[in-house]
C-alpha cells in the first residue's frame, strides 16, 4: 500500500505530486500501516481503503473510499518564488499585449501598457496566500508552478514523513484493505475474461467462412477454459457482429456465458 494517497487531482495535490516526485524523496514503513491522505485544502490524515457502499460499487465493484484513523496536520501554501525568477517566465507566457485597445486600457488609468500589464498580472497571480497568518481558501490562490515555489512544500512533506511514524492498521482495518484489494483483482480477472472474449471472436473471425480443424480446441488449451465456455465466449464476444463460424461451417449458436 503506498505510503502518501491524494484525495483527488486538484491542482494543489497534482502539483505537490509532481514537486515530490521530483524530490525524489522514499521512506520506508513497516507492512500494514496507515496511508498518508492528502486533500485539495493540503489537510493530511492517517487513513485506509475501505469498500464503498453496495449502491456505489453496482457500476464499479473496485470502488472505494477512505476511512479517517486519525488527522495529521496540513502543509502551508506554497510560497512565492522570488520576483527576479517569476518576472522573465511570466512574461514570457503572458506577453505585453499590444495593439490601439490596450494602450486606451492603460491610458484611462495613467499607466503605460507594460505597467497597466504587470499591475494586472500581479492581482492574478501574486496574491497574497494568507490573511492575518491564516491560509487563505484555495479557490482565492493561484498555484501556477511559474510563480509558487512547489518544491519547498515537497521538501515540507518529506520532512514530515521522516519525523512521523504512520499508525499500524489494527485487525479490522486490515480487513478493509485486504477487501479492497480482493475487490481489485476479482474487477481485473473480469476484465480480462472479457478481453479474452474478444479476442477469441476476433481470431475466429480472422478464420473466415469456416474455422480451422481443432480452433475451438487450441482457444480451450491457450485460455485454460472449459469447451462451453470457449463456446459462450466465441458467440457473445461482445466485439464482433453476426455470428461465429464454426469447424464445420455452421453458425455457432448464441450461448449464456459461464465463468468456468
Amino acid at each position: 500500500m503506498p505510503l502518501i494517497e491524494y484525495t483527488a487531482n486538484y491542482v494543489t495535490q497534482a502539483e505537490l505530486r509532481r514537486a515530490y516526485e521530483r524530490l525524489g524523496h522514499t521512506s520506508t514503513v513497516p507492512a500494514w500501516s496507515a496511508t498518508l491522505l492528502i486533500r485539495p485544502s493540503l489537510t493530511m490524515a492517517w487513513a485506509c481503503p475501505v469498500l464503498a457502499s453496495p449502491e456505489e460499487r453496482e457500476e464499479s465493484p473496485a470502488r472505494y473510499d477512505w476511512h479517517v484513523i486519525a488527522e495529521a496536520g496540513e502543509l502551508d501554501w506554497p510560497p512565492l518564488k522570488p520576483e527576479d525568477e517569476i518576472w522573465p517566465a511570466l512574461l514570457e507566457k503572458e506577453p505585453v499585449p499590444t495593439g490601439d485597445l490596450a494602450e486606451r486600457q492603460a491610458a484611462m488609468w495613467g499607466k503605460t501598457v507594460e505597467e497597466f500589464h504587470r499591475d494586472a498580472l500581479r492581482r492574478h497571480y501574486l496574491g497574497d496566500a494568507h490573511i492575518g497568518g491564516m491560509k487563505r481558501n484555495k479557490i482565492d490562490i493561484n498555484f501556477d508552478p511559474i510563480v509558487r515555489d512547489w518544491d519547498a512544500t515537497a521538501r515540507e512533506l518529506a520532512a514530515f514523513v521522516d519525523a512521523h511514524r504512520p499508525p499500524k492498521l489494527t485487525a479490522e482495518q486490515r480487513v478493509m484493505v485486504q477487501g479492497v484489494r480482493l475487490a481489485q483483482l476479482e474487477a481485473q480477472v473480469e476484465s480480462t475474461k472479457d478481453s479474452l472474449g474478444r479476442l477469441m471472436r476476433n481470431a475466429a473471425r480472422d478464420q473466415g467462412e469456416k474455422l480451422r480443424r481443432g480452433f475451438k480446441a487450441d482457444m480451450a488449451a491457450w485460455s485454460g477454459k472449459s469447451r462451453p465456455t470457449v463456446d459462450a465466449w466465441l458467440s457473445d464476444g461482445g466485439c464482433c457482429e453476426g455470428s461465429v463460424p464454426d469447424e464445420d461451417g455452421a453458425p455457432v449458436q448464441d450461448h449464456a456465458p459461464t465463468g468456468h
